[in-house]
């Protein structure tokens, strides 16, 4: 079987030469591999439980799927730790520390640093 001719880089610009799609420089790490190098790590794991995936729905229903900051009324409602836990996994797990908030209201908090 004949060997295959090399291609650029699929990345525009690049000049590197591959068998297909993306020089090493340019390769895109797998998602898993993104997840496993974030700091908190362990404590994004809680998200993919049933645990938090029923307290999540306990927050929205007990908001009535009322955002708590601007009061909009919708589906799509995240559910936000109030004080930023940083792995303290008491206060990740903390009813009370949990609010239901629309995500621009949800994305304004986040970027405030709160």
């Amino acid at each position: 079987m004949p060997n295959r001719p090399l291609a650029f880089c699929a990345v525009p610009g690049c000049s590197a030469r591959v068998v297909r799609g993306r020089c090493p420089d340019h390769a895109k790490p797998l998602e898993r591999d993104r997840d496993r190098a974030r700091p908190n790590r362990d404590v994004r794991r809680c998200y993919k439980l049933d645990a938090w995936e029923s307290l999540r729905r306990r927050v929205l229903a007990d908001a009535a799927y009322s955002c708590a900051a601007c009061g909009a009324i919708t589906i799509g409602l995240h559910v936000d730790h109030i004080r930023p836990h940083h792995g303290d996994r008491a206060l990740f797990w903390s009813f009370r520390n949990l609010q239901a908030l629309c995500p621009r209201c949800h994305q304004q908090k986040t970027m405030r640093g709160e």
